[in-house]
């Protein structure tokens, strides 16, 4: 990790400063709730432990091979700001490749066949990918990461593991995938003790705390499985683009360096710089940035940056899974 550290460090040294300011000022955001917080609109440099401002991120996105972008998936603003330091990473000639969790492998034909066409728009890629059937939130939040993409013509990437495949691996075990793809996608490597206690306490909590720990175990493989087909997407969907490089649009979960996608980064391509950036929505009291996103007073939050936001108003995210499993508060 301090050789690609390094490697970062000289890349940015290196760059033309043009190459850096041309992305613009951030968008303003949308949402209200929060807006007011001492937080939101600022950005955590977790290794510096100091706010930084926005020109510091864009250029660390110019200089890196792996850029992951972690969101929220339901709050506009996220993918406002993703797609703010996509434009950035593809300044200066580059032409990242965007690798979007929410489209599975298998859907690469579709989004090859509609931007090979030749009459491409960000509108109509939404209704080409049946945007509106796929159970993710509305494409029209999401759809000015897909405008930089067109407009640059940016190789995008399907990058989420097909449904299948999870559900075999949930019912069988990683075992089922066979013994080279796993040693291919480095999934024999061990997260370690600590990340995988955290990795079940995510999805302990993920799940409303409504299962027991026991019985959601088979998902630590399907996480563990997703995060590292993500990796694999954003290796081959780099070389596929000129420079290499590749931009991860996931939610934040997927973005942690302790035990997601950069963990399958590092163990294929130790070389290779790579920047996270987790967009956060602000809590109401508090303050204190590295307590966000996982950090604690033990550790700090598992990402090189912190944006804060506004957050998005929804209900008890628990409400409709606990009529699921007959339970009330």
């Amino acid at each position: 990790m301090r050789l690609a550290f390094l490697r970062l460090a000289a890349a940015l040294l290196l760059l033309p400063s043009a190459a850096v300011a041309q992305a613009g000022e951030p968008p303003a955001f949308s949402l209200t709730d929060g807006a007011d917080h001492p937080l939101a609109g600022r950005i955590w440099s977790v290794a510096r432990a100091a706010f930084v401002e926005p020109a510091e991120v864009e250029t660390a996105v110019a200089g890196a091979r792996f850029v992951l972008l972690g969101e929220i998936h339901d709050n506009p603003d996220h993918h406002a700001l993703q797609a703010h330091l996509l434009a950035a990473a593809s300044e200066a000639g580059r032409r990242p490749a965007v690798v979007l969790e929410m489209l599975a492998r298998d859907r690469q034909g579709d989004v090859d066949a509609y931007l090979g066409g030749g009459q491409a728009t960000a509108e109509g890629f939404g209704a080409a990918l049946g945007w509106a059937q796929s159970g993710w939130p509305d494409y029209a939040i999401y759809r000015p990461v897909i405008e930089v993409a067109v407009e640059r013509d940016l190789p995008i990437v399907a990058g989420d593991t097909p449904r299948e495949e999870r559900r075999k691996v949930a019912a069988e075990g990683a075992e089922v995938l066979g013994a080279e793809r796993i040693a291919a996608l480095r999934l024999a490597e061990p997260l370690g003790e600590a990340a995988d206690a955290v990795l079940l306490d995510t999805l302990f909590d993920g799940h409303c705390a409504l299962m027991p720990r026991e019985a959601l175990t088979p998902l630590v493989a399907v996480q563990r499985l997703r995060d590292a087909t993500l990796a694999d997407a954003m290796i081959s969907g780099g070389i596929s683009g000129a420079g290499e490089v590749a931009v991860l649009i996931a939610g934040s979960g997927h973005v942690r360096k302790d035990l997601g996608v950069p963990r399958y980064l590092e163990w294929r391509e130790p070389d290779a710089a790579s920047v996270a950036v987790g967009f956060v929505e602000v809590v109401e009291d508090r303050t204190e940035p590295a307590l966000y996103a996982g950090g604690s007073a033990e550790a700090p939050p598992p990402y090189d940056y912190l944006w804060f936001t506004p957050r998005q108003q929804r209900g008890d995210p628990c409400e409709s899974l606990r009529a699921r499993f007959g339970k009330s508060e």
